[in-house]
């Protein structure tokens, strides 16, 4: 059980919460845990499984800096493309409202791997996911 859920059940034991207003604060709190997703960075090292980097970003952080990101276009060489579902879009064309909308899809469902990458020479696997 969460801190939260705690002082929330605490807070109706000692009477300061009605069980309604409880109600309402623990489907809140288990919205907010559901749309908690992260954008993870992950590289093991593949003789003993042993993580090596661990990266774990927030996704309201990268939404936030896609939107400063937006503001800084000129810093992409000019005629960059993404190609996106066999569409070729240039960078400029990106608007902070599409990344939402693309972190939203993307953020909608379970785990999203977005590469998997093994370096036999290294002996290092990298997995990038959001989740």
């Amino acid at each position: 059980m969460s801190e939260e859920r705690k002082k929330i059940l605490n807070m109706v034991a000692e009477g300061k919460l009605t069980p309604e207003e409880a109600d309402r604060l623990l489907g809140a709190l288990k919205e907010s845990e559901e749309k908690a997703k992260f954008f993870h960075v992950r590289v093991y090292n593949k003789n003993n499984d042993k993580t090596k980097v661990k990266i774990d970003i927030p996704i309201g952080v990268l939404k936030l800096a896609s939107k400063i990101g937006t503001a800084f276009k000129g810093v992409v060489p000019e005629g960059f493309k993404v190609n996106m579902h066999g569409k070729e879009i240039s960078m400029d064309e990106f608007t902070p409202e599409m990344i939402d909308k693309i972190v939203e899809e993307i953020t909608e469902g379970g785990r999203f791997t977005l590469a998997e990458v093994t370096d036999d020479e290294k002996g290092e696997f990298v997995e990038v996911y959001i989740e």
